[in-house]
């Protein structure tokens, strides 16, 4: 796969290195276009996974995969988001009332059944799955990356030669990036994010995510079938004095933030705690010579609009496409399309830790009856809603449309009072 020109060769083989959600759906659309696609699955050692709460856009997804029906039966279905920004303002939303789009729900999956759903459906599509090591070597003073002669020995003649393309599926471990040195463009944020799963809390809606602000950060609360998964996302210049271990600082902040003691008084945890920094990155190259990244690899934001696995998945989708082509102008647009969605997200994220975001919707509800705001508000509410369904960062008008309310939909409101600190 030289793409030092123009012109290209077919891609017939494909090794994808991961397992999880974006590595599933390649894999399956791939093999689907008759490709032959081998992946590297590593046995999931961590007991609970960031990305329990689907959006809207990602139904579509899991049916064309054919993989929705599995996911209902062990999910808890989702038909909106709260968001709780003070004692006195909370917003929700209700996906039942986002008109123009393709689905008007969602699921909170149990991550673990639901990454094992999506494995089985690719090696039902013809994915050969291996669970040995990936390695990867670098032809020296080129591009090119290659497996291993022991990986690729380990595939028992599947590959009878080194693959045609090989994909970067690997999420945080960023395994081709690391060994091509290739740099990436963090966020501002130096947050560390607590997570664990508890027997019970406060729920404004039955199967809503709750996002909540806390006296430092905040919180989310994913209800799931018998339990709610909890997290925390806070500065972590915070964390020291609520204790030493990850343990210690979630069960203190679960008894001493403010916040969490009204909505999560009775909660108790009933699994380990999971700790996650450092999850604002945009990788600076996507693609090259015979390789290419896709997921969390590529780049990955921040869990407040559920909106990574979206990202992933849609990343997928387009990906299978681009190799389906193989040009090179093929894959300069996935990269070009992926770095501006990455981008939007970390746009419409940060009007949410400023506070501009919930100042405009504040700002918007307390003039309901100015003539004006009425018949403006239901055209503007839609648009806010396709970003809480996910859809927001392929919609250029509502993007626009959400700049130019932060910009000037405030009225003088000091955006500071709802900021995340």
């Amino acid at each position: 796969m030289n793409f030092g020109n123009h012109s290209h060769q077919k891609i017939n083989t494909v090794a994808i290195l991961g397992s999880g959600p974006a590595a599933c759906a390649l894999a399956i659309l791939l093999c689907r276009a008759g490709l032959q696609v081998a992946m590297w699955h590593k046995p999931k050692t961590a007991p609970l996974i960031v990305g329990e709460s689907l959006v809207p856009a990602v139904i579509p997804m899991l049916q064309t995969l054919g993989v929705e029906d599995a996911i209902r039966g062990f999910s808890m279905f989702k038909p909106g988001a709260t968001f709780n920004l003070s004692k006195e303002i909370n917003f929700s939303f209700f996906f039942k009332n986002l008109t123009g789009t393709t689905a008007t729900y969602a699921y909170n999956v149990p991550r673990d059944q639901f990454d094992i759903a999506l494995l089985e459906v690719a090696k039902k599509n013809g994915a050969m799955v291996y669970e040995s090591p990936a390695n990867l070597e670098c032809i020296p003073n080129t591009d090119k990356v290659i497996l291993t002669p022991d990986t690729l020995a380990a595939t028992n003649g599947f590959f009878a030669q080194h693959p045609d393309m090989i994909v970067d599926a690997t999420g945080r471990v960023r395994l081709l990036p690391k060994l091509l040195n290739i740099g990436s463009k963090e966020g501002t944020r130096k947050d560390t994010a607590l997570f664990a799963h508890v027997d019970q809390t406060h729920l404004d809606y039955e199967g809503h995510v709750h996002t909540t602000r806390l006296d430092h950060g905040w919180s989310w609360r994913i209800p799931l079938p018998g339990r709610v998964s909890l997290g925390m996302v806070i500065n972590s210049q915070h964390l020291p004095k609520f204790g030493e271990t990850k343990e210690e600082r979630y069960d203190n902040l679960l008894k001493q933030d403010s916040v969490l003691k009204t909505v999560a008084a009775n909660a108790q945890r009933i699994t380990p705690v999971m700790e996650y920094t450092n999850y604002q990155l945009i990788s600076e190259r996507m693609f090259g010579d015979g390789w290419v990244l896709v997921g969390d690899t590529a780049g990955f934001i921040d869990p407040v609009f559920s909106s990574g696995l979206f990202l992933g998945m849609q990343g997928a989708f387009k990906l299978a496409q681009t190799i389906c082509n193989g040009s090179q102008a093929a894959f300069q647009q996935y990269e070009n399309e992926e770095k501006h969605h990455l981008k939007i997200w970390q746009e419409i994220v940060s009007y949410y830790y400023d506070g501009r975001l919930f100042t405009c919707f504040k700002v918007g509800q307390s003039m309901q009856n100015n003539l004006i705001v009425k018949l403006l508000y239901p055209h503007i509410d839609k648009h806010m809603g396709r970003i809480f369904s996910g859809a927001a960062s392929t919609s250029p008008y509502s993007v626009g449309l959400l700049r130019f309310i932060t910009q000037y939909g405030m009225k003088g409101e000091d955006p500071r009072e709802l900021m995340i600190h």
